[in-house]
């Protein structure tokens, strides 16, 4: 086989797993592949949880900055193996910026062909099989590149936060409190907004399909049917939708489908009264913000209106306490949670420029 002739003979190999191993339904495949071959995966915000947060083969959730490919190691890559790598998760300029990573692409159709991303053997078809193929074939590959950086850093910012009792709330804090309240297969629905980037950055997921990020054109206003649509698929699980202000305006009548409907999820509400991710990139590009300010209503009188509990959080250790006493409720309830942006969610400005997909 080509492909195992390759892996086998790379000096430094890594792997790049997509959203195409959660559909494939491929993720055991995939940890026995990195299990038997020691070679490390790098997963995209769709894929986090296809390889365990703490598994010591987990580089980590790549692609916020131009820098993340570099920091897990693909910098020193030969060979990148793609597997279930969709491009608009992740540009392939961001990690093989000159064209000359031999790629291995593994998917259940023919690739997208682009500049950066030619691949010298494409194995199409069912992706559980291929991987478990692989494994079997590359049992001797002497080759386990990747660097651990990324992750230290992002398990850096999370230690950091652990301690962090200011308030409005720490995006990495809130996001800890979250963790600790769900089970390891319990779902977070994420929406789009700078809140999306702290969780495709940093929240520690452990099972594919556990952590929902709507990528590419990135519709503001998905959290909340979408957690609608997890409770009613996996009623046993919990499910905690997390928005910001700006994209809960955009679809909050659905709280009255999630009330009729009885899904029993909490909707967080990170409040800052700014388009987060817009203030961002527009601070980043030009020194300051424009058009993105604006007020709310009462978030906890518009959940109540729709006969839904909700409450507005005072401190760090409110949180914590209304979020498990929200998760064990039989109906869906809002928690409005005040945040603090302060806290860049890039590592360094050393990593480079935020991506435009994101």
């Amino acid at each position: 086989m080509e492909a195992a002739r390759m892996i086998n003979g790379a000096g430094s190999a890594v792997c790049l797993a997509g959203n195409g191993v959660v559909r494939a339904g491929a993720a055991p495949a995939l940890r026995e592949f990195a299990r038997a071959t020691g070679i490390p995966v790098a997963v995209t915000f769709m894929g986090k949880g296809l390889v365990e947060t703490d598994s010591d083969l987990a580089l980590g959730a790549v692609g916020l900055q131009a820098g993340d490919f570099s920091m897990a190691g693909f910098e020193e890559a030969d060979v990148v193996i793609t597997v279930g790598y969709d491009l608009v998760e992740h540009s392939p300029a961001l990690w093989n910026p000159n064209g000359d990573k031999r790629i291995v692409c593994i998917d259940s159709l023919p690739a997208e062909i682009d500049e950066n991303f030619m691949p010298e053997v494409e194995l199409v078809g069912d992706i559980y099989a291929t991987l478990l193929r692989l494994a079997q074939e590359c049992r001797d590959c002497p080759s386990s590149g990747g660097s651990p950086r990324l992750r230290q850093a992002v398990d850096g910012i999370l230690d950091a936060a652990s301690t962090a009792d200011s308030f409005p709330a720490l995006p990495p804090r809130a996001l800890l409190e979250i963790r600790e309240a769900l089970g390891r297969e319990d779902i977070l629905v994420s929406d789009v907004g700078l809140h999306k980037l702290w969780i495709g950055r940093a929240f520690p997921a452990f099972e594919p399909n556990t952590v929902l990020i709507a990528n590419g054109l990135a519709g503001m206003g998905f959290a909340v049917p979408a957690a609608i649509a997890a409770k009613l698929v996996h009623p046993n699980r919990k499910v905690v939708a997390v928005s910001g202000d700006g994209g809960f305006l955009m679809n909050s009548q659905e709280l009255e489908t999630a009330m009729r409907l009885r899904t029993a999820f909490v909707n967080v509400v990170w409040e800052n009264r700014q388009y987060g991710s817009i203030v961002w990139k527009q601070e980043k590009r030009f020194g300051r913000h424009f058009g993105t300010d604006f007020e709310n209503p009462d978030f906890v009188k518009l959940a109540e209106s729709f006969g839904m509990p909700a409450w507005r959080c005072e401190s760090i250790d409110d949180y914590g306490e209304r979020l498990r006493a929200a998760l064990d409720l039989d109906v869906p309830s809002l928690i409005a949670l005040p945040i603090d942006y302060s806290v860049d969610v890039a590592i360094a400005t050393e990593l480079g420029t935020e991506t435009t997909r994101i």
